[in-house]
């Protein structure tokens, strides 16, 4: 059994990352693999573009400064209940682990009966007339109007809420938002994937509020213009998301795992700041995995991603994965998600290219990431048989904060069915571990350039997490980024 690194951290810079920058300038590049083929190598670059961490913070807490007291509490409409019983929080609390499968963090649930919006009109409050339940509005200070829902799961981690048939005339806007801090929108027009079926971001606690406002002068023509549905909600159970309030948490990680922040290499240091934590709502449940920016010539298209094609391949999936960034701890071993209290989330991606050999899924984000983010390099050259090699990982598992863990590529271990050496690289943990939503998060060699991403463990007791050192029963496997280059190749570097 391994124990938890005793290295401690020291202050942070940008240097290393500068001094990594130095060591790989040419942007793509080739050189001579000592098999003869070429290999393609880019660097690792820091991101510009995206909102900082206080100018997100700043939008949200106007939004919030124009939704709360627009709708009276009591001229809301009856809240939206989402009721959990205890098997189905158990069930997904205490869910068997598998290898090479995304964490359940949560259920969805069906709205019965669903909340039907079907145009609006003028109202006073809770008295004021109505044609159904959902529809009356109420007339703000901006001499437009406004209506609210609640949208309540009592003992939830986090909610978010499936939005159908939305239309939403000029001038109209959706919004999701908690008292508690956190606010996202506006959804406009027939939402964001533009065909009125979408799902909102998600907001920590046990309540989110759903608000539509029309901006003043409001026309009565655009109140009935109004359409939408709340068909289902989306929980996220409390043990994933630590009974969440800013800078409070649970991370219960097994003891092998280290704190990203208990770590100061170069590498974990550059990979903390492109590896981001997933969270998507699929069929009756809700997943996590985590996956890591990388680096691209493509003068058409930016701010790709790695992840696991088992972890997403689909469109209709990726549309709905919210990306938590720079997701850690308040310091070694600190209580969770960081310091800075709410984390700084996007959403939003579409799927560039997918493949099961080397299981990988390329995406191309919806919306930047934080400024001062950093994109990977990465390269061709093969390392799935180079025993020995050192390789890093910072990874989301369990839904909670950044860990660290360094492998050693084994070429003597045995391999798992479906997953060929070559394609898929083995390796052995030497430094902290993974687990359950570690999936798909980018391994690098010690330049910090991508070779692949985690596909699972392989081995007698696959399930427990501590036991894929050296000479132990598991080893961890990451599909081999040269393996599925030749696809990624007119995306990444065209």
């Amino acid at each position: 059994m391994r124990h938890r690194s005793t290295v401690w951290p020291c202050l942070r810079t940008t240097l290393a990352i500068l001094l990594l920058l130095v060591a790989t300038s040419a942007f793509p590049a080739e050189r001579s693999a000592d098999a003869g083929r070429r290999v393609v190598e880019a660097p690792t670059i820091i991101h510009s573009e995206g909102m900082t961490y206080s100018e997100y913070r700043a939008n949200q807490a106007a939004m919030i400064s124009r939704l709360v007291g627009a709708v009276p509490a009591s001229a809301m409409h009856p809240s939206v209940r989402i009721d959990l019983t205890r098997e189905e929080v158990a069930g997904v609390e205490r869910a068997p682990r598998v290898s090479g499968t995304p964490l359940q963090i949560g259920l969805v649930k069906a709205v019965n009966p669903r909340l039907d919006v079907d145009g609006l009109q003028v109202g006073t409050g809770a008295g004021g007339p109505r044609r159904g339940p959902a529809a009356t509005a109420t007339p703000t200070a901006d001499g437009g109007f406004a209506w609210a829902v609640p949208v309540v799961s009592a003992g939830a981690g986090a909610v978010r809420v499936h939005i159908e048939s939305m239309s939403l005339p000029a001038g109209a806007e959706l919004y999701f938002y908690s008292r508690m801090g956190e606010a996202f929108g506006p959804y406009r027009n027939a939402g964001p994937n533009g065909n009125g079926d979408f799902w909102t971001d998600t907001v920590f606690g046990t309540e989110g509020i759903l608000q539509v406002h029309v901006a003043g002068p409001g026309r009565s023509a655009d109140l009935g213009r109004i359409a939408l549905s709340v068909t289902e909600v989306g929980v996220i159970m409390p043990r994933f998301a630590g009974g969440f309030t800013p800078e409070v948490g649970v991370c219960g990680n097994a003891d092998c795992i280290v704190d990203t922040q208990c770590d100061n290499s170069s590498q974990g240091n550059t990979l903390e700041n492109a590896v981001a934590k997933m969270e998507w709502s699929q069929g009756a449940f809700i997943y996590t995995c985590t996956g890591g920016l990388l680096t691209d010539t493509n003068p058409s298209q930016n701010n790709f991603f790695l992840t696991a094609n088992h972890c997403l391949s689909k469109n209709n999936t990726a549309q709905n994965v919210q990306f938590y960034w720079k997701f850690k701890t308040t310091g070694c071993n600190g209580t969770c998600p960081n310091n800075t209290g709410w984390p700084y989330k996007t959403m939003g991606a579409t799927v560039s290219a997918t493949g099961k050999r080397g299981d990988f899924t390329l995406l191309h984000l919806n919306a930047d990431p934080p400024a001062g983010s950093v994109t990977l390099g990465w390269t061709s050259a093969p390392i799935a048989n180079t025993n020995g090699a050192a390789l890093h990982r910072v990874s989301n598992p369990d839904f909670g904060p950044q860990v660290y863990s360094q492998h050693a590529v084994d070429t003597a271990v045995g391999t798992c069915g479906g997953w060929p050496r070559g394609n898929w690289i083995y390796s052995r943990d030497t430094v902290g571990a993974i687990d359950g939503g570690s999936s798909g998060s980018p391994i690098v060699n010690a330049s910090v350039q991508v070779v692949g991403q985690l596909s699972g463990t392989c081995g007698g007791n696959a399930s427990a997490v501590c036991e894929s050192g050296p000479g132990e029963a598991n080893a961890t496997v990451d599909g081999a980024f040269a393996a599925y280059f030749a696809t990624v190749q007119p995306i990444l570097a065209p």
